[in-house]
């Protein structure tokens, strides 16, 4: 059995994955940081909108599965707990707390707090949407995922919260050449996963060492066996994470600062 603290601590890139009130699945990536000790994200506020199901999530699960993230030949691991989110509006806990860590794991964030000048003029990229792990139970192992294109979590629900497998997906040419189904078996070579009902399949990709692209991609439906009928979905797997050029970096920065802004403020009014 994976020890998952540690684990965590050394990840670079990590999936955080709930159930929402109307019982659908849902999965995000995130930064793995450690809080005094406990497992948690710090999401800036121009990611809000993705944090908003994890406030009324009643179970979620951390996992670490990327291979880049894992050691040799070792398996990644995920553990199912209770979400604990907290607005940090005026950024202090994580200045203090969690910024460093980010600063190593995350060398985007370098451009915008790496010095006390930095983090004056960019004071919007500090305040959080931190998410802890609570109350879990032990953590189960997970194979690593090796191949961004084919290998995703398949999250559904489990008798306790978010049940996450790794899967080698694949598309199904039911319809033609325009068929978007998916097939998915679990790379474990086990029937063990969430079963019949409704289900996400999640993946994401980054570019090593900067972490500049890092892309998410989504699938979901009903999942029938290994078979999952599409509703709907988000990105693509294998998609291009070309270096940006300065204009598209101005461009991201700037629209990076316009939604944290706006968020900020939404969460200020709601106090």
């Amino acid at each position: 059995m994976t020890e998952f603290l540690p684990l965590w601590q050394r990840a670079l890139t990590a999936e955080v994955c709930w159930v929402d009130t109307e019982g659908r699945p849902a999965a995000i990536a995130a930064t793995p940081l450690l809080d005094r000790g406990v497992a948690a994200i710090a999401l800036p506020y121009s990611r809000a909108t993705e944090a908003a199901g994890l406030r009324t999530a009643s179970r979620v699960a951390f996992a670490v599965t990327d291979s880049r993230s894992l050691r040799r030949e070792r398996p990644g691991a995920v553990r199912v707990g209770t979400p604990e989110v907290v607005d940090d509006v005026e950024g202090d806990h994580f200045a203090v707390e969690l910024l460093r860590q980010e600063l190593v794991k995350y060398p985007p964030s370098r451009t915008l707090a790496d010095s006390p000048l930095l983090c004056r003029e960019n004071w919007w990229w500090l305040p959080r949407v931190i998410v802890r792990l609570g109350a879990s139970g032990p953590a189960r192992d997970l194979p690593a995922r090796t191949n961004p294109e084919r290998h995703a979590l398949l999250v559904g629900s489990g008798s306790e919260g978010p049940r996450v497998d790794v899967v080698d997906v694949v598309d199904i040419a039911v319809a033609g050449p325009g068929a978007r189904d998916l097939r998915v078996a679990p790379l474990d070579g086990r029937d063990s996963g969430p079963g019949d009902g409704r289900a996400l399949v999640f993946g994401h990709d980054y570019t090593m060492p900067d972490l500049e692209r890092w892309e998410t991609w989504s699938a979901s439906g009903t999942l029938t066996g290994r078979d999952l009928a599409v509703t709907h979905r988000e990105g693509e797997p294998g998609g291009a994470l070309a270096p940006l050029r300065l204009w598209q970096r101005v461009r991201r920065q700037k629209t990076l600062e316009r939604e944290c802004k706006h968020h900020i403020r939404a969460a200020e009014n709601r106090r």
